[in-house]
């Protein structure tokens, strides 16, 4: 029997990710106004980054928030309030392929949804359903893929599949 040296066969197992500091409301520094208007620009500057840093295509299509939600968590270990202006981004990529798949449009927040939800989120008249996808990119960075923006596009959007029917 040949003897194996446990010392060198060793695997490295992935500890926890350490990441840095959440994001506690610090003025961004955007390269367009956060508001409905911008929202799709604010995409696109997601669509460029991932494209120049990480050569990943983005399409708009909802397969493609699972590459989302791998550059989101490539993002963990600096911490969501060193990087909030990308998440911001991404945020607006994920409502995007909201509004580009499944009826949604962007919408300044109403007043009484703006503490919880912040001032820009995705709203579809025909369900009147409010989703603040900006929330759930940060969320992703800071807990993980309990947080997934792929998971969170099929639950905003299960009434709108075949033979679904309302939630």
């Amino acid at each position: 029997m040949r003897a194996i040296d446990l010392e060198a066969a060793q695997v490295a197992v992935p500890g926890p990710v350490v990441t840095g500091p959440a994001w506690a409301g610090r003025g961004l520094r955007l390269p367009a106004p956060p508001d409905p208007e911008h929202a799709a620009e604010l995409a696109q500057r997601a669509v460029d980054a991932a494209r120049n840093v990480s050569g990943i295509e983005l399409d708009y299509a909802p397969a493609s928030l699972s590459l989302v939600d791998g550059i989101l968590e490539e993002l963990r270990e600096p911490g969501s309030d060193a990087v909030a202006e990308t998440i911001f981004a991404f945020g607006c990529y994920v409502g995007e392929v909201l509004v580009r798949n499944a009826g949604y449009e962007w919408v300044d927040t109403p007043p009484d949804l703006v503490r919880n939800m912040g001032p820009l989120t995705n709203y579809r008249a025909s369900t009147a359903t409010h989703a603040n996808p900006i929330g759930k990119a940060f969320k992703r960075v800071d807990n993980g893929d309990t947080d997934s923006v792929a998971y969170f596009y099929r639950v905003f959007t299960m009434d709108t599949e075949p033979g679904r029917r309302g939630v």
